[in-house]
């Protein structure tokens, strides 16, 4: 099966988790296409501003492959680490995590969340 750029269903999520501004969702599969192996695989785009807020993965992980922009991910720790293309944020069952765009275009990335 072949899914051309574009035809993905796309979802807008006001204050993702309690971010701020909107979330943009491609999903690339749906979760019952994971065949139980994980909930998410989508791309994300966040623009200038706006963040997925703070969220714990208790029951899975969740990896962003960051495609394009600049942005800050803060961890349970409160470290806060700078982000662009080619980085990878991997948060493990357990550990939490908030995404922020602080540049001055879209910050893409893959996300995927597969359960333990």
């Amino acid at each position: 099966m072949i899914v051309k750029n574009g035809e993905y269903s796309v979802r807008v999520v006001e204050h993702m988790l309690g971010g701020e501004g909107k979330f943009i969702i491609e999903d690339i599969l749906k979760p019952d296409e994971m065949h139980g192996k994980g909930r998410l695989f989508a791309r994300g785009t966040l623009m200038p501003g706006d963040s997925v807020g703070y969220h714990v993965h208790e029951k899975d992980m969740e990896i962003c492959y960051f495609l394009s922009g600049q942005g800050i991910v803060e961890d349970e720790t409160g470290c806060r680490t700078i982000v662009s293309v080619g980085d990878t944020n991997i948060v493990d069952i357990g550990h939490g995590h908030q995404i922020i765009n602080t540049g001055t275009e879209p910050l893409v990335y893959m996300a995927v969340i597969l359960y333990a």
